[in-house]
């Protein structure tokens, strides 16, 4: 299923026009911006070549090193379930999760995997898994990952998971190592049938694993940025992070990207590849048959036309099992009304 926004909703083309328009103008104003940096600025938010696109995607081909020493480091029996807290090196970090068993769990009993994937840059709580249990999700191995250099909290207890906070990239590859490692390590897990549903990073995080990991086969986006690269007024926010000013992580994370790349730390390449790789809008011909989009109109985090732009993307697709677009006008970056439910009717469906 798929609709659209009424007209009154949409983004016409001049406002695209406008928020271009505004960007070379909050770059004539950075004081600190000289001709050539501007020019630079203009290159950086520009669409990608096919062949930055094809480059990303051999380098995302390539073998991962396997994440190694996985431990049980505690479990919690809770009801029916167990929460077990995990540990493994992945990319010589070592990387926390919890895994939630199905219910009245036995060893060798063929069960899905739902990896929740968290919003924000704080870390997560490990008994969120417990609270995924409605209808079919009860019978599913349930996944909450914390990202690298964030906290895994259990009840008195946190766990740190060393490495530099990322944004989607490495994320996407420390779930990637979680799931191979549930799958190894629980008889049962089934590598074929794998969801992810991510909240605004989560969500971003979600869609590219759809993107890069074919085992996974469903995903809940739900308000979640699927373009720091070319989203049309990217560029004046990143200017206005450079300038100072506090204008939230939809912008300022992209932000702090090229200030590295001005204070010589990274390479102009691996900047447009770092972009790109959490852009998932770019690679909408690439994620599963079954998507389904959550965004509120009225979202001051991540702007509503992200969730726009890959409903029509992923529109354009013939082979779409499941394209649900929900758009909520009262809804912010926060609860929007009914989404449970139509996201466990999506996962629990053709079961």
């Amino acid at each position: 299923m798929y609709k659209m926004p009424s007209k009154s909703f949409a983004r016409p083309l001049f406002c695209a026009v406008a928020a271009a328009t505004t960007g070379f103008a909050a770059i004539s104003a950075l004081s600190l911006s000289q001709p050539a940096q501007a020019e630079t600025l203009q290159r950086i938010f520009s669409p990608p070549t096919a062949a930055e696109r094809q480059a990303l995607l051999d380098s995302w081909a390539e073998p991962m090193a396997p994440a190694s020493n996985w431990q049980v480091l505690d479990s919690f029996e809770d009801a029916e379930y167990r929460l077990d807290i995990v540990s493994q090196q992945v990319e010589g970090n070592q990387h926390f999760s919890a895994v939630r068993t199905p219910e009245n769990y036995r060893p060798g009993q063929p069960a899905p995997i739902l990896v929740l994937n968290h919003g924000g840059w704080e870390g997560i709580e490990a008994d969120w898994a417990l609270e995924y249990d409605h209808d079919c999700l009860a019978d599913f191995f349930v996944l909450v990952p914390s990202f690298r250099g964030e906290e895994l909290r259990v009840y008195e207890e946190s766990y740190k998971s060393t490495g530099e906070k990322s944004l989607i990239d490495r994320d996407v590859i420390d779930v990637m190592a979680l799931i191979s490692g549930v799958i190894e390590n629980y008889p049962g897990a089934q590598p074929t049938d794998i969801s992810a549903w991510g909240y605004s990073r989560g969500g971003g995080t979600s869609l590219m694993l759809g993107v890069r990991d074919p085992r996974v086969d469903r995903v809940i986006n739900v308000f979640g940025p699927t373009d720091v690269l070319t989203y049309p007024d990217m560029l004046s926010g990143v200017v206005s992070h450079l300038r100072g000013e506090e204008i939230g992580p939809f912008y300022s994370l992209p932000g702090a990207f090229v200030q590295r790349y001005y204070d010589g730390e990274t390479s102009f390449n691996q900047l447009r590849q770092q972009l790109l790789g959490g852009s998932a809008l770019h690679f909408a011909d690439l994620m599963p048959e079954r998507v389904q989009i959550h965004h509120g109109v009225r979202d001051t985090i991540v702007p509503v036309e992200n969730g726009r732009a890959l409903a029509e993307a992923l529109q354009h697709r013939s082979d779409m099992i499941v394209n649900e677009y929900h758009e909520y006008f009262f809804g912010g970056h926060g609860p929007l009304r009914g989404l449970d439910q139509r996201a466990i009717r999506m996962l629990c469906d053709d079961r």
